[in-house]
């Protein structure tokens, strides 16, 4: 792993150190801050891989220094991990737009895997951008861009809850996740991990139907609204998704890939369900709980959150 820089905010510390001596020790430059504030001021200052945020910092909290980063850096990825005094992942930080978030109680080896592995997901979304101006606009390019970006997909959200609000529709907000992800990039490097994202895409946007609307979400997951879709049949759709990308193996080259997805869905309407947002929300909470309980695993969030398992060989 190249030098790579790494902020390392914590009111603590102890805390702040200790994590900071073991990204060194790795090879990695750190920049140690006492608060949100002094991290947000490092991003500023300099190129960074990689911040990792205390959730409960005085002052500024981790969450708003995350949204602070997250603002800063535009079009420019660059990763947010929280550290968290619980294993467990609140609906707050599961909002917060961090792309990770881990305990502060794990142990060192532990920790630094997960932060080295957020750093390779940052080279590997440099190294897509990269690719993306050099391919100009031939065939690749297009792969690439099959579906499009999560801002599409934020504006498409909130015109699709209004006109659902507005005529007493139902809607579906769906999020699909490949699971592994870092792994698939650790392993087989940035080239083959995007070539399996740009067959998801595709695969994808020829599942759905002409009615629904498919986007890139975050890194490795998928965004997916259902107009005027009741429970049932938003089932069925994610029912036939995790079929095409689970029971169909991805065959890039030589290597053949068995990708595993999760995907959460909140539905609308609900008594708990009032805005937009709060549908995004109660989708991010399910994809978050089919993770946790395992491969092809759909999790649906309406009035209270159940397990829905796919019919696919193995997700029982």
């Amino acid at each position: 792993m190249h030098k790579a820089v790494v902020v390392v905010a914590d009111d603590d510390r102890a805390a702040r150190e200790r994590i900071s001596k073991l990204l060194r020790d790795r090879g990695l430059a750190v920049v140690a801050a006492n608060s949100g504030q002094k991290a947000i001021d490092a991003v500023r200052a300099q190129r960074v891989e990689l911040v990792v945020l205390e959730l409960n910092m005085p002052g500024l909290s981790g969450i708003d220094a995350c949204k602070v980063v997250k603002s800063i850096a535009k079009d420019c990825f660059v990763p947010v991990v929280l550290l968290t005094p619980m294993s467990e992942a609140s609906a707050r930080i599961l909002r917060s737009g961090a792309d990770d978030h881990v305990s502060k109680a794990i142990g060192d080896e532990e920790l630094v895997e997960r932060l080295e592995r957020m750093i390779r997901v940052k080279q590997t979304h440099d190294d897509v951008q990269l690719a993306r101006r050099d391919r100009g606009d031939g065939s690749a390019r297009k792969a690439v861009d099959a579906l499009p970006d999560h801002l599409h997909f934020h504006d498409r959200l909130e015109s699709e809850f209004d006109k659902a609000q507005r005529h007493l529709d139902p809607l579906a907000c769906c999020i699909v996740a490949v699971d592994g992800f870092r792994d698939i990039v650790s392993e087989l490097g940035a080239k083959l991990a995007t070539g399996v994202l740009e067959e998801v895409s595709l695969r994808l946007r020829h599942t759905v139907r002409a009615t629904d609307i498919a986007a890139r979400f975050r890194m490795s997951e998928f965004g997916l609204l259902l107009p005027d879709t009741r429970p049932a049949r938003a089932l069925s759709v994610v029912d036939r998704i995790v079929s095409e990308l689970a029971l169909r193996p991805f065959v890039l080259g030589a290597t053949k890939i068995e990708l595993t997805i999760s995907i959460g869905v909140g539905l609308y309407p609900s008594g708990a369900i009032r805005t937009h947002s709060e549908l995004l929300d109660a989708a991010s909470i399910a994809v978050a709980r089919a993770r946790v309980a395992g491969k092809n695993r759909v999790c649906v969030v309406q009035q209270q959150g159940y397990m829905f398992r796919p019919t696919v060989p193995g997700a029982a």
